[in-house]
């Protein structure tokens, strides 16, 4: 890729004190080689080379506990160039859509006001470049379009949603991280929900397991229970 120079409108902070413990999933390494970083509810864009922070981001009210840079990953030209877009997810379930060059924020979405659990852009971005989808609790996913903000569908699981995870070679399949296990989805699409439940597989406790559990005590044979008893009517002693 042919490298080029963009003009960052800079609008610093000073940041003491360390980060949150919500802010442990908030870090994104982007394709552009700048790394976003969650610190409370603020985003830090630091150059790496350099290891230094050249924009801050400030307008959630919560902290910030997912960041994504968007791919970029389709034809660019003079009247569609590349751009730094990043999208962050607070504590408060607000999403927002910057627009990192200016600092300004892009659009905003709000649908729960419980912590967003996982987004991700779509990689297949042929019919459309602002579409993502997010994890809102306890068991929904939703589809967005991050450039209006407009939610395009909504599906429900029957369990708690953790994260998930794009098939990199096929984008119609979707692995769903529950509280049970996982759900495998072979019909994702832009334009409509999943119309089947997917496919289960559950993941039980390793303790639960047979090679984790506690042998049972041998029981004795026959002929040792004989000798037992033998044993009782000569010396009266109790077997151990």
């Amino acid at each position: 890729m042919i490298p080029y120079t963009v003009n960052i409108k800079l609008a610093a902070r000073t940041l003491t004190g360390t980060v949150n413990l919500q802010n442990k999933t908030a870090v994104d390494w982007g394709w552009q080689g700048l790394i976003a970083q969650g610190c409370h509810s603020s985003i830090l864009i630091i150059d790496p080379n350099t290891a230094q922070t050249i924009q801050v981001l400030e307008r959630h009210k919560a902290n910030v506990v997912k960041v994504k840079w968007s791919r970029e990953n389709y034809h660019h030209s003079l009247s569609s160039p590349y751009s730094l877009r990043l999208a962050s997810a607070d504590a408060a379930g607000k999403i927002i859509v910057w627009d990192v060059v200016s600092g300004m924020a892009h659009c905003e979405i709000q649908e729960h006001t419980k912590p967003i659990q996982d987004m991700d852009w779509l990689w297949a971005q042929d019919a459309s470049r602002d579409l993502l989808l997010a994890v809102h609790p306890p068991n929904y996913i939703v589809l967005w379009n991050g450039d209006t903000g407009t939610k395009l569908w909504k599906k429900s699981y029957a369990e708690n949603i953790l994260s998930f995870s794009f098939d990199p070679f096929e984008p119609s399949n979707l692995a769903l991280l529950t509280s049970e296990g996982i759900v495998f989805i072979t019909d994702f699409s832009h334009s409509k929900p999943p119309g089947s439940g997917g496919k289960k597989v559950y993941i039980a406790s390793p303790h639960s397991s047979p090679a984790h559990s506690k042998p049972a005590a041998a029981q004795p044979t026959g002929a040792k229970k004989a000798l037992n008893k033998v044993k009782v009517l000569i010396t009266n002693e109790k077997p151990t």
